[in-house]
C-alpha cells in the first residue's frame, strides 16, 4: 500500500482528535466568563477601560491596533482578547479602524516573512498540516477567491495562513485585497459584540437596549457562526481535493 493512501484518514483523525479540546476550551471560557461576572468587579474594569479609550480616541485605537503586527509575526494567542478589549475600550468604529489597520499590517508582515526569511518554517508546517500544503496548488486555479475563503475560515490560524501564502505564487496586492475583504465582516462583528458587551457592563441609561435588540444581536451572532461553518466546510473541501490521494494499483502484465 502506498504511504499516501492513509493521508486523508490521518488528516481526519487529527481533526477529530482536536475537536474535544476545542469544545472543552469553549466551555471553559464560558464557565470562566460566568464566574468572572459574579466574582470579579467587571463593571469597574470596563469603566476604567472605556474612560481610557475615550481619552485616547481614534489615534489611541490606531496605536493599540499596531500590536497586531507582533502578535501575528510571533503567532501569539492574544489577537481575540485584544480585539474584544479594543471594542470595549474604544467603541464600534474606532476599534474597527484600529483592528483593520493592525490586522492587515500583521497579515502583510507574515506574508513578506513567508516569502523571504521564514520559508523553512513554512515548509516544516506543511509537513504536519496537509491542508496548508494544498494551498499552493489551489492558488494556481483560483487565487483571489481562495484567499478570501481561507481568510474567512477558522480552519487554519490567521498568522500561519499569512506565512503560507507568502511562500506561494500569489502576488502581494492580491493577498492584501483578499485579506481586507475577508477580515472586514469578521472585525465588524467582533467590534459590535465587544462594544455592546461594554455598554451592557456599564449599565448606562444612554446605551439601554430592549429585548428586541438583544434578540437581534443573538440571532446575528448565530447567523455569523452558521456562515462561518458553511465557509469552513467549502474551504476544507476545496483544499482536500488537492491532497494526495491513493495511488492506483499497477495493472497485471
Amino acid at each position: 500500500m502506498s504511504p499516501d493512501t492513509n493521508l486523508p484518514s490521518k488528516t481526519e483523525g487529527a481533526r477529530n482528535a482536536h475537536t474535544p479540546r476545542v469544545v472543552g476550551g469553549v466551555l471553559l471560557l464560558v464557565l470562566a466568563g460566568i464566574a468572572g461576572a459574579f466574582l470579579l468587579p467587571l463593571g469597574e474594569w470596563v469603566d476604567s477601560l472605556t474612560n481610557w479609550g475615550a481619552k485616547a480616541g481614534w489615534s489611541g485605537a490606531l496605536l493599540v491596533g499596531l500590536l497586531f503586527v507582533p502578535i501575528c509575526l510571533f503567532m501569539l494567542p492574544a489577537s481575540t482578547l485584544l480585539a474584544y478589549g479594543m471594542a470595549v475600550a474604544f467603541g464600534l468604529w474606532p476599534s474597527f479602524l484600529g483592528i483593520m489597520v493592525g490586522a492587515n499590517l500583521g497579515a502583510m508582515a507574515c506574508f513578506l516573512a513567508g516569502r523571504t526569511l521564514a520559508r523553512g518554517f513554512v515548509e516544516r508546517q506543511k509537513e504536519t498540516r496537509p491542508l496548508l500544503a494544498a494551498l499552493d496548488s489551489v492558488l494556481d486555479e483560483s487565487s483571489f477567491g481562495m484567499i478570501v475563503l481561507v481568510r474567512l475560515s477558522p480552519l487554519l490560524p490567521f498568522a500561519l495562513v499569512g506565512y503560507a501564502l507568502g511562500a506561494t505564487r500569489s502576488s502581494s496586492w492580491r493577498h492584501a485585497l483578499a485579506t481586507t475583504i475577508a477580515v472586514a465582516p469578521q472585525t465588524l462583528l467582533t467590534c459590535y459584540i465587544g462594544s455592546t458587551v461594554g455598554d451592557i457592563a456599564r449599565g448606562s441609561a444612554e446605551h439601554e437596549r430592549g429585548p428586541l435588540e438583544y434578540t437581534m444581536l443573538g440571532l446575528g451572532i448565530l447567523a455569523a457562526f452558521v456562515v462561518i461553518g458553511v465557509i469552513s466546510k467549502r474551504t476544507k473541501a476545496a483544499l482536500e481535493a488537492h491532497l494526495p490521494g491513493p495511488k492506483a494499483p499497477d495493472s497485471a502484465a
